[in-house]
């Protein structure tokens, strides 16, 4: 009973870990009744599937992988340092064949459940549209955060509320959250390691007659992510799974639904870097479009908050050369990332956010009041103040083909203030409100 007790506990309870500490960042967020209503037609806590065709080699590989995770269990349980956790230390212990199993069995429940599998074609396109990985190219992936085998791929994901085992980080086989299975084979995902322990084994079982442990989680999970449906969204959203889905975004750059969008600007924990800009799995820094579009559309005279984060981060990756040492200390972000790289961030950034200056300016959280007529958002004045290069970087680019800075960038060279009269380029940081001030006054 003990065994069984925590077999269940192992694979049932890690789905609701993290739900008290969930919360809901805005009204928009929590579903109308007739949506969970939907939701929960679909749910099922215990499923009987029958008639699973496996051939009797299936069969007996299952049964193999269920009675050695078992007795390792039982092992591992009956040890002297066995204090009851949930993540449990597989390594060594189960293979890439038994998460490969795990997968069938995570197929086969979700079949039962009525989940609609994508063609081969339209899942391999919705996980590049989602996560990047190309199956075509899949010997470029971050050797550091994938692995992938003949049947699936595991997105080794860092979980940074964990405090355990150093290089637990590096572990596939700990049945947590934070890694990701993508099945090749199957045309499914899962957020939890899937395994062959879903199985309710007892004597009487045989390949035609399995009892499975059935959840909600991978259904709405992959109705989520894979057909885009909006009411499992609102599943995953009512049950616990923020975190999840913010990880899209940190950790996969998936910016295109302004609810995640919404989650992850209003996510205390998260550093303002990481929601503005991240790594694609190649480890090439990208800027969060979808995030600045969410800025743009949201903000407005009486909420200035994300217009305020967007700002702050042009100040986090803006180039000053004296503090350019205790910058790379503090925002981890910036290793390896070159000054053009970084430019290109903040002219998107300075996009999204001159002309809500433009509209704003004067009002709470919306910069200085443009007392002078200068026209240009604070954070990109004290950027190009201390970075002389980023002007230049931006010309040289064509504006990066960005409408909003390319109209800024016209009318600074259209202020004599700004320009320098011999060579007529562009250096606004020779000019002073002091001097302006002087000047006026002998007029």
């Amino acid at each position: 009973m003990k065994r069984q007790t925590f077999i269940k506990l192992l694979f049932i309870a890690i789905i609701i870990v993290g739900c008290e500490n969930a919360k809901k960042t805005k009204e928009d967020v929590v579903s109308t009744k007739e949506e969970m209503q939907q939701v929960e037609d679909v749910r099922s806590d215990t499923l009987m599937l029958t008639a699973m065709k496996l051939t009797d080699k299936e069969w007996l590989e299952v049964k193999s992988s269920y009675d050695k995770l078992v007795n390792a269990l039982d092992e591992i349980m009956s040890g002297d340092d066995y204090e009851g956790s949930l993540y449990v230390n597989l390594s060594g212990i189960a293979t890439s064949n038994d998460v490969s199993l795990g997968g069938m069995m995570l197929y086969y429940k979700l079949k039962q459940q009525g989940y609609q599998f994508l063609p081969d074609n339209e899942y391999v396109e919705r996980i590049k549209y989602v996560f990047g990985i190309d199956y075509n190219h899949l010997d470029t992936l971050n050797k550091n955060k994938f692995i992938s085998y003949k049947d699936y791929i595991v997105a080794l994901n860092p979980m940074s509320n964990i405090d355990s085992e150093d290089n637990i980080l590096s572990k596939e086989f700990y049945p947590y959250r934070e890694h990701l299975y993508f099945f090749k084979k199957f045309n499914l995902c899962t957020v939890q390691m899937p395994s062959v322990l879903l199985i309710e084994m007892d004597e009487n079982t045989n390949k035609d007659n399995i009892n499975v442990c059935g959840d909600s989680i991978d259904y709405h999970w992959n109705n989520y992510v894979l057909n885009d449906n909006k009411i499992s969204l609102a599943w995953l959203l009512n049950n616990g799974k923020e975190k999840e889905l913010k990880d899209l975004l940190v950790n996969f750059g998936y910016d295109k639904d302004d609810k995640i969008n919404e989650l992850v600007l209003n996510d205390d924990n998260l550093s303002i870097m990481d929601k503005f800009m991240g790594r694609d799995i190649y480890g090439k820094p990208k800027i969060h479009e979808g995030i600045l579009r969410f800025v743009e559309r949201l903000s407005d005279e009486n909420h200035s908050d994300y217009f305020v984060k967007a700002s702050t981060f042009v100040e986090q990756i803006a180039y000053i050369l004296e503090r350019e040492d205790e910058k790379q200390k503090e925002y981890s972000q910036l290793e390896g990332m070159t000054l053009e790289e970084r430019h290109k961030m903040i002219a998107y950034v300075v996009n999204t956010l001159q002309p809500l200056y433009e509209k704003y300016n004067g009002q709470d959280g919306y910069g200085h009041l443009d007392k002078y007529n200068i026209g240009i958002v604070d954070c990109f004045w004290s950027a190009f103040f201390d970075d002389h290069e980023l002007l230049k970087d931006i010309e040289a680019n064509d504006c990066y083909n960005l409408p909003n800075l390319t109209r800024l960038i016209q009318k600074i060279k259209q202020d004599e203030r700004l320009v320098n009269k011999q060579t007529g380029i562009m250096e606004p940081w020779n000019w002073s409100p002091e001097t302006s001030v002087s000047r006026d006054t002998l007029i």
